[in-house]
Formats: C-alpha cells, sequence, structure tokens
C-alpha cells in the first residue's frame, strides 16, 4: 500500500510493539496538561484530541484515508499509558514516576534523526494551546512548558 506509513499500517494490523512518536507526543501532551495542575479539564483534552488528530493524519500518510474512530484509539494509548502510571504507584510516588517517563518520552521524541526546531517549536505552541484551553495558564504550566523549550533548544513561550 504505497502512500500509508508502514508503523501506521503495523499498528492498525495490530503487529506494533511498544509506543511510536505519535504515542509519545500524545503522552506529552496529556502529561503536562495533567500533571502541572492535578486536572485533565475537558477543555484541555478536547484540545488534545484536536492536535492529536492533526498529527495522527501526518502520521498515517498524507492525504491518505483512515476510519474516524482510528485518532481516538492512537490517543487511547497515550491516555491509558499515562493513568497507569497513576493507578499502578503509590500516591507519594506518582509525581516521581510520571517525570521520570516524560524525561524518557521527550529524550526519545528529540532523539529522532527527522527532529528538528520546527517539531520542537510545534510541541511548545501545542502544549501552550493546552495549557490556555481551560481559561487560565498556571505557574506551574508555564514551568513545565519552558524547560521542555528550553531542552529543546527553542524560544521560551512565557
Amino acid at each position: 500500500m504505497e502512500g500509508y506509513n508502514q508503523q501506521y499500517l503495523k499498528w492498525k494490523a495490530g503487529n506494533q510493539s511498544g509506543y511510536d512518536w505519535v504515542d509519545c507526543l500524545n503522552f506529552i501532551l496529556i502529561a503536562n496538561a495533567e500533571v502541572s495542575d492535578g486536572i485533565l479539564a475537558p477543555e484541555e483534552m478536547n484540545k488534545i484530541r484536536e492536535i492529536s488528530e492533526i498529527t495522527f493524519a501526518h502520521w498515517v500518510g498524507d492525504g491518505m484515508p483512515y476510519s474516524s474512530d482510528e485518532p481516538d484509539k492512537k490517543l487511547k494509548i497515550a491516555h491509558d499509558w499515562y493513568f497507569s502510571i497513576i493507578d499502578n504507584n503509590p500516591e507519594d510516588q506518582i509525581n516521581a514516576k510520571v517525570q521520570e517517563q516524560l524525561l524518557k518520552v521527550v529524550r526519545f521524541i528529540k532523539s529522532q534523526e527527522w527532529f528538528n526546531e520546527t517539531f520542537a517549536s510545534s510541541i511548545i505552541s501545542w502544549l501552550v494551546e493546552v495549557a490556555s484551553a481551560d481559561g487560565s495558564v498556571v505557574a506551574n504550566e508555564k514551568g513545565s512548558i519552558n524547560s521542555l523549550a528550553q531542552f529543546f533548544g527553542v524560544e521560551k513561550p512565557f
């Protein structure tokens, strides 16, 4: 099937092992929204869903068709991954475990051969959009986004 991304075809066939960059990006969006203020507001989740659909469409293959429920299925992978950390760790260890996983994920994203300043800036912009979706950007969200921007080597938004 020419035009389709091979990772997408493997995922669609149920042959994917581990997480890919789409899962990792979704994890970053969810984790940053939830951990910074302890709430994953419906407005934040709607914005994450919107961003996820955009990235999913690119991941599938430019202009290639896909089922309308697939972006949400893909987003659910990251959602379940994130909340498994919350559900499977003692309360006093959750923040440390989330931060540990988040650090692994952002290092993975940054290590991709295609990763560049444009994509890094896009991630930061998306994080700002998600943080703003519920009407206020708290200090923890600003700090987290600025730290990630610094790690990626792009301009801090706050």
